[in-house]
């Protein structure tokens, strides 16, 4: 999965973040959550800032490998940990 922060815009744009996270990623089943890629994780306090000029995307990947989990619609979110957070949504369906 990924999730992708573009400037579409014609101005640099500024995205600070208050640790080293930069991103991560939520799975949903029937609104619970199934799995999240921060879960266990720890990440520096740290602030930094990353710029995006007009045309400039950055994408962030992670591997999911489900565990117990049934078929059926799941969610994703993808969230860049900057703030504000940004986050796209999509749903995926599980086959048996």
């Amino acid at each position: 999965m990924s999730v992708t922060v573009a400037n579409k815009g014609l101005n640099p744009v500024e995205l600070v973040f208050l640790s080293a996270q930069r991103y991560d990623f939520i799975v949903l089943k029937n609104g619970r959550v199934v799995w999240r890629w921060s879960d266990g994780r720890v990440f520096a306090m740290v602030l930094e800032t990353l710029f995006l000029k007009s045309g400039e995307e950055q994408t962030y990947n992670e591997t999911w490998v489900p565990e117990d989990v049934t078929p059926g619609e799941c969610e994703v979110i993808g969230i860049v940990t900057s703030r504000p957070s940004l986050e796209a949504r999509c749903t995926f369906r599980m086959n048996g």
